[in-house]
């Protein structure tokens, strides 16, 4: 195959934050620190995930490979699509979150694996599977290697030049401490966006599929004031902050006629997909 004429794998860093040195790498333990905000943010989010798996046909003979499933938001509703499903992240925290929400849906065909995508290979820690899927994890990092193992179709899933929740968070958190403050919205690059990963993939020799979809996150209230306590283990609030915390929640939340209130704050993502079988793709 001929190589690519602009070097988009290069293009798709720009748009990364820098990563820290190896002596402050602590990825394991970060996302073991995160997996109660993400398993929270995720349960806020089902009502929108279902669309994006009916973006791509899961056939019920299906295996499933979830690669960084984290609280398993993309997991369970596919284990209820598939024949199986097998479930792999880093962080045994986020396993944990997974295997109990599989529990409470009544799956019993997922298959938790703590394992590193990155040390992963093909034949020795992971057998092939139908479907690969990697939603805003590891997985994105590799394509040629997500795409590896994959017998039929690879999918990933991301924001789309949208707010991501670590932006989604900060507006709500914004002035209320000076840890919120550090950390800052992520920033957006229209330039180095969904563009980069859909020529990254059909210079790998796919022909990949893509949909935009309105992406969220919801949930009702018995009244704004349980919305307040609920909500506020998402972030850190100082003391004497709450009355900012409250009024930056207030811009997400809706009186219902029956005294209740609704949390809404929507985004945008994508999904892509692409067949892994060369003689489809080539016409063999």
């Amino acid at each position: 195959m001929k190589q690519p004429l602009i070097n988009w794998q290069e293009l798709q860093r720009l748009n990364r934050p820098p990563m820290a040195p190896p002596q402050q790498k602590e990825e394991g333990n970060m996302w073991d620190r995160a997996a109660d905000m993400y398993k929270q943010m995720a349960a806020m989010e089902k009502s929108y995930t279902v669309g994006f798996l009916d973006a791509f046909e899961t056939r019920p003979t299906d295996t499933v490979l979830d690669v960084g499933c984290g609280p398993g938001r993309i997991s369970v509703p596919m284990a209820q699509r598939a024949k199986s499903v097998t479930s792999v992240d880093s962080a045994q925290r986020m396993l944990n979150h997974c295997i109990q929400n599989a529990k409470d849906a009544g799956v019993t065909n997922l298959t938790p694996r703590l394992l590193d995508w990155e040390t992963a290979e093909l034949g020795r820690d992971l057998e092939q599977h139908d479907i690969v899927i990697a939603s805003r994890s590891v997985g994105l990092q590799d394509l040629g290697k997500l795409s590896s193992f994959a017998r039929r179709i690879a999918v990933i899933m991301a924001w789309a030049n949208a707010p991501s929740i670590p932006n989604i968070l900060h507006d709500i958190f914004v002035g209320c401490s000076e840890e919120e403050e550090r950390r800052g919205p992520f920033p957006m690059d229209r330039r180095v966006g969904y563009n980069v990963t859909y020529n990254m993939v059909y210079d790998m020799g796919y022909d990949p599929n893509v949909r935009i979809l309105t992406d969220g996150f919801t949930r009702d209230f018995s009244c704004r004031e349980e919305a307040y306590a609920e909500m506020v283990s998402l972030g850190t609030v100082a003391p004497g902050k709450m009355d900012v915390y409250r009024a930056n929640l207030d811009r997400f939340l809706t009186q219902n006629s029956d005294g209740s209130v609704t949390f809404r704050r929507e985004t945008r993502s994508f999904v892509m997909w692409w067949e892994t079988d060369q003689s489809k793709v080539y016409g063999l």
